[in-house]
């Protein structure tokens, strides 16, 4: 996994995927406004699959989060 680990508030809704909906970079929290895309991808190897997504944050940047489905673990891409 590559990637740098943040911690992350996230929304599961009645299918119990989750979802981001805010993240801790560099001590600042960052809401998500939206949700751009979404998808789910095999890591190279043909390992473990993780759920990504790219959204546009509070702070006017996009951001790649993708959580490992093994540990449950977000990252930001």
């Amino acid at each position: 996994m590559k990637g740098k680990r943040v911690s992350l508030t996230a929304y599961a809704g009645y299918r119990g995927d989750e979802e981001p909906r805010s993240l801790v970079l560099e001590g600042r929290r960052i809401t998500v406004t939206r949700i751009e895309e979404r998808w789910v991808a095999q890591d190279a190897d043909g390992g473990n699959q993780r759920r990504c997504f790219r959204v546009m944050g509070s702070d006017g940047q996009r951001h790649l989060l993708c959580c490992h489905e093994t540990t449950n673990d977000w990252y930001l891409e």
